[in-house]
């Protein structure tokens, strides 16, 4: 019986077996399309999170103001493209026989669009409306749900805080993508890589009779 296992290299060489993968959608399988500075003059939104504030609105401000970030999203998504190495790295990750979900704080209508438009398939894909968005765990639990697997065998990979709070309290590992930049975060991942492609290095396959 053939296993997988990814190498948590930061925990003194041990080993924990993975048996999924998921990944946030911009800035991690996509390189960042939404102007988020943009967005927030936009709405008035003051810094911090803007779906939070949004939900906090009295009723109409609130629809008014979700049906902006909305639109906003969908005209993002004839500038999305594929991250450094990320189809690549997801193409490796799918051909060793791992199930793979996508969790975005972005509306589903453009999650798919951005699918269709790149040609990412995955196993389940999961969107603020499906489950309370990150930092709550809700939407890794409901991915790993969908995937038949323990969420402590999931990988929950992301560029921002959010995809980290929400693996961690969810109880699967994660893996903080810098593209670069410097990090700095009183929660930790279990990993931090630099570029998707360095994810390959810690998958491990392993045969037992």
């Amino acid at each position: 019986m053939q296993r997988h296992f990814f190498h948590l290299s930061s925990v003194q060489g041990s080993r924990r077996p993975i048996e999924a993968f998921a990944f946030d959608l911009d800035s991690t399988l996509t390189r960042p399309y939404l102007d988020f500075s943009r967005l927030r003059a936009r709405l008035g939104c003051p810094e911090g999170d803007i779906l939070r504030w949004a939900e906090a609105l009295p009723e109409r401000s609130r629809i008014e103001a979700l049906a902006v970030i909305a639109a906003f999203e969908e005209d993002g998504v004839e500038q999305a493209e594929w991250n450094d190495g990320a189809e690549q790295t997801l193409a490796e990750i799918q051909g060793l026989g791992f199930p793979v979900a996508i969790i975005t704080r972005n509306s589903r209508a453009s999650l798919i669009a951005v699918s269709r438009q790149l040609g990412i398939r995955v196993n389940a894909m999961v969107s603020r409306e499906d489950a309370a968005p990150k930092p709550h765990p809700a939407g890794v639990r409901l991915a790993a749900t969908a995937l038949g697997v323990e969420v402590r065998a999931m990988l929950m990979v992301g560029d921002f805080r959010h995809d980290i709070q929400a693996g961690r309290a969810a109880g699967a590992m994660t893996v903080l993508l810098t593209n670069g930049k410097d990090f700095s975060s009183p929660v930790k991942p279990d990993l931090i890589i630099s570029r998707l492609p360095e994810l390959l290095v810690y998958i491990e396959t392993e045969t037992f009779v």
